[in-house]
Parts: structure tokens; C-alpha cells; sequence
């Protein structure tokens, strides 16, 4: 079993690798700007792991000792927010990323890093679908600042020799997702019965349940043998939707005979004619990662935490 440290481990994506890591038996350390009573997504483990209340500003490669793996998580990742807090969103992410490759470099004994990208960074597709070898094409703020991030790990991984695992992937929904992804949004609009807002609409994206994701980090963690290092894998689902067709299936998987209106408005800047949809072939190859929740089975799992997560305002709602 391993020592893994995960940078941003008290989100969405890294609370749920550190429950699932805990289980397997491996020892987890979280280090976070979120203190650890502030963490509610950490309540059922938080005495099972070590907790470094700190920022990435401030890591030092003393932070990394008896360390094995470290997993970068750590960032400001709600897309909205890159623009009306784009150098916020740049500071974190890519000045963030820079404070933890200069800890990485002088931490010679820690034998994998495994890195958090986004599918934001590839805004405009040159081809279909995005494997591995597509070049970055950012085209919003918060996809320049992951993009970034990655060049940034590339860089220092070629002047350091730094051990380095590239994970990337699409929109990721389930239990206890970030509140500011469109779906959640919707979902939650939908149980309020209030109506649901798009922006733009012929857009497409590559849904993926956290389950799955998480399957593929795991075996990227426990991956036996260096052949990943240097590597990129993008882990979706690999299907692609419309925003208006994502829209038609969270309708028909919560209220199949009601349709609330739908609000039409114009797309977020850079992101009309942005097109999603990954192969995720050589995760399959090499990690043996296979999805198993389709993205309208992820979207009814996800419906079903909603209504739990918001049970007190929809009774106001009801009540009213």
C-alpha cells in the first residue's frame, strides 16, 4: 500500500478518491486551504487521514517526506468563475501549480505525480474525438489557466525528470458534485420547479459519472511498472451531447409529462461551436478502465442526491 498525499483533497473529486484509497488500505495525507472541520465531504474518514491545513502557496518538499504518490487536485475549478475572477482563477491554477512543481523538484523520492486536467482545454476542437496527442486549444479563461498548469507540469517534468501522470477528462456529475456545473443546476431547478437556464445551446460535452472516473484514478495510483509515466489519458464516457439534448434528458429522467420552460440565453464568451467528445481507448489500454454508468443513468443517480441534498428547500418551496 502506498502514501498518498492529495493536494485539494477536500473537493468533490478528491474527497472521493481519499474514501475510496482509504478503504483499499493505502495511508492518505489531504492537504487543503479548507480547514478540516470545514470539510464536510471528509466527515466519514476525517480521523483516518492526516490533514495539512495549508495552501499551495506555501508547500515545501519538507510537506512531501515518506511520501509515494502525489495527486494534484488542487484548484479553482467552477468554469463561470474564470470570468469575473480570471486572475483569481490564475493564480490558483497555474501559480498554484508552479509553487507545487518547485516543492516536486526537490523531492526526489516521491515515485509518481499524477495531475488533474481539464477537457475545458481542448475549447475548439480540431478533430473528433480528442485522444491523448490533440493540442491544447484553450478558449476561456479557466481553460487558459488549466492548459497552463499542464505546460507547466510538462516543463518542469522535462527539466526535472519528474515522475508525472496526466489525467484529464469531461464534465463529471454524482454524489455531492460542485453546485455550479450546469446539470446540478438544472436538476436542482427542476425539483424547485422553477425553470432551467441555457447558454447557447448546439454545444457539446462528455458526461462522466464520478464512480467511473474515480475507477481510473485508482488504477493510476495502484498501476504496477513506470510504462504511465509520461503518459496522458482522458477518461469520459466517450458519447457526445448537446446542451439542449443533455437538457431533453433531465427532463425525461425527472418529469417525463411536466416540461418546465427552458431559457435561452446567449453562449458564455468562447464557447460557441466548442465541441467535446474523448476516446478513452488508451486508458482502457493501459489502466483497464471501463465506464460503466452511461451518462442518463449518471444523470438519474445524480438526480436522486439532488433531491436529498436539497430536501429543506424544496419543503419551503412545497410549503409555500
Amino acid at each position: 500500500m502506498a502514501n498518498v498525499y492529495i493536494v485539494g483533497g477536500a473537493g468533490f473529486g478528491g474527497s472521493g478518491l481519499a474514501k475510496h484509497l482509504v478503504a483499499r488500505g493505502h495511508k492518505v495525507t489531504i492537504m487543503d486551504r479548507v480547514g478540516p472541520l470545514q470539510a464536510p465531504l471528509l466527515r466519514p474518514i476525517i480521523d483516518q487521514v492526516d490533514y495539512q491545513w495549508a495552501s499551495l502557496m506555501d508547500i515545501k518538499s519538507t510537506d512531501l517526506v515518506d511520501q509515494d504518490i502525489v495527486i494534484h487536485l488542487a484548484a479553482q475549478a467552477d468554469v463561470p468563475y474564470g470570468f469575473t475572477g480570471a486572475r483569481q482563477v490564475t493564480m490558483d491554477n497555474v501559480f498554484g501549480t508552479v509553487c507545487l512543481l518547485e516543492a516536486l523538484k526537490d523531492a526526489p523520492w516521491i515515485k509518481r505525480i499524477i495531475y488533474a486536467g481539464s477537457g475545458n482545454e481542448f475549447g475548439r476542437a480540431e478533430y473528433l474525438p480528442i485522444d491523448e496527442s490533440h493540442p491544447l486549444t484553450p478558449h476561456n479563461p479557466y481553460s487558459f489557466s488549466k492548459a497552463a498548469a499542464e505546460m507547466a507540469f510538462r516543463a518542469w517534468r522535462l527539466s526535472y525528470d519528474l515522475p508525472v501522470v496526466y489525467m484529464s477528462n469531461g464534465a463529471v456529475i454524482g454524489p455531492n458534485m460542485r453546485r455550479e456545473i450546469f446539470i446540478y443546476k438544472w436538476l436542482r431547478n427542476i425539483a424547485l420547479g422553477r425553470p432551467i437556464m441555457i447558454e447557447g445551446g448546439d454545444q457539446t460535452r462528455d458526461v462522466t459519472h464520478v464512480d467511473d472516473v474515480v475507477q481510473a484514478w485508482i488504477a493510476a495510483v495502484e498501476h504496477e511498472g513506470d510504462d504511465i509515466i509520461g503518459e496522458k489519458f482522458q477518461v469520459s464516457y466517450g458519447a457526445e451531447f448537446s446542451i439542449d439534448a443533455l437538457a431533453e434528458m433531465c427532463y425525461d429522467i425527472t418529469s417525463p409529462n411536466i416540461r418546465l420552460p427552458i431559457i435561452h440565453q446567449p453562449y458564455r464568451p468562447g464557447e460557441e461551436g466548442q465541441r467535446e467528445l474523448f476516446t478513452n481507448q488508451k486508458a482502457r489500454d493501459f489502466l483497464g478502465y471501463d465506464p460503466q454508468i452511461d451518462p442518463a443513468t449518471g444523470i438519474a443517480m445524480t438526480w436522486e442526491w439532488i433531491q436529498q441534498d436539497i430536501v429543506e428547500e424544496i419543503r419551503t418551496v412545497n410549503a409555500g
